[in-house]
């Protein structure tokens, strides 16, 4: 599934995005990046809930929110309690939101009411690619939280792929049974383009840009509709 980005810095280019991607059949998913508005732009959240609801052409697409901390490589730089009153509206509109593993480790009870929610699990290395204990790890982390959980839980890793060879160390990960369409596992980076094409077939769905790009190595949806194409 292919989930367009959208990241804006006010609410009214996010509604005329949102309208533009409705009409793209391609697209399955949404994702709203709320860490790119700007602050003054957060107080109009709870009217852009129901005027998000309002476009037709997203009603059948799959909704994300998020709003990702600066060390978790977001824009949002205000408190964890006004990250979490965010999502609190965020999570009127989506159908999935996408929180960092070390928010639940380190607030467990401040976010506690986030695990009744459909959840996309984040973790983020920009450095380098984890070596496949140290991504076992990861992914155990995430089961532990998953068992608190109500809603279906998806796990994502996304980490900076520095060679090719990254390729071999986490994409095994995204093949098996187990993990099929319930995980996202994305090498950022020139060399992590692969990953972002596989993720369209055996993860949950992969990014890709409309306008501006989010993340290194994203790839934009016409490209990523000509390679479908060619693998047709």
């Amino acid at each position: 599934m292919l989930c367009a980005v959208i990241a804006k810095k006010n609410l009214k280019d996010v509604l005329n995005l949102a309208e533009k991607i409705g009409n793209l059949k391609t697209v399955g998913a949404i994702e709203f990046r709320l860490d790119y508005l700007d602050i003054a732009e957060f107080k109009n959240l709870k009217d852009f809930c129901k005027n998000i609801s309002k476009i037709d052409g997203i009603k059948n697409k799959t909704k994300i929110a998020t709003c990702m901390l600066k060390q978790e490589g977001g824009n949002f730089t205000g408190s964890e309690y006004e990250r979490i009153e965010i999502l609190k509206h965020a999570a009127k509109f989506s159908d999935y939101l996408t929180i960092e593993v070390k928010s639940f480790q380190q607030y467990p009870d401040k976010i506690k009411d986030f695990l009744n929610l459909n959840l996309i699990l984040s973790e983020h290395n920009f450095a380098e690619c984890p070596d496949r204990k140290e991504t076992e790890k990861i992914l155990d982390d995430m089961e532990k939280i998953k068992a608190k959980c109500k809603g279906k839980v998806i796990k994502k890793i996304a980490v900076k792929f520095n060679s090719f060879e990254d390729n071999y160390k986490i994409l095994p990960f995204l093949t098996e049974e187990k993990n099929f369409r319930n995980v996202i596992i994305l090498g950022m980076g020139k060399y992590g383009k692969l990953s972002r094409v596989l993720n369209h077939y055996f993860g949950f769905l992969t990014y890709v840009s409309v306008e501006e790009k989010t993340a290194d190595g994203q790839l934009n949806v016409d490209e990523f509709g000509e390679i479908l194409k060619i693998l047709k």
